[in-house]
């Protein structure tokens, strides 16, 4: 490897730190989202199916980036996203188990 060019690690930590500065002013800092979304987590914690209670949990993630910057269009399209992945949870299990409704 010629001494110019960089590792791999190299490029992933010059990336990771990218990637936190950058989005660092959109969701605030780490200690203060993370935190938020432990409470949205444990609001959403007796869902008693796993796979609607993580679509419940990556909408809370979204509305606790969406409360430091409201008009972050990537998270409000998310939050929609997951929603209708309940739906097709709901739908798929149906089909797989002959419910019609």
């Amino acid at each position: 490897m010629l001494s110019t060019e960089m590792s791999q690690l190299e490029l992933f930590d010059r990336e990771v730190l990218r990637a936190t500065d950058v989005r660092g002013p959109e969701y605030g800092h780490p200690l203060d989202n993370f935190s938020r979304v432990a409470l949205v987590k444990k609001a959403v914690a007796s869902c008693p199916h796993d796979a609607i209670r993580h679509a419940l949990e990556m909408i809370g993630v979204k509305m606790c980036r969406l409360a430091t910057s409201p008009h972050h269009m990537d998270s409000v399209v998310d939050i929609a996203g997951y929603a209708r992945t309940i739906v097709m949870i709901i739908d798929e299990e149906r089909l797989r188990h002959g419910k019609n409704t």
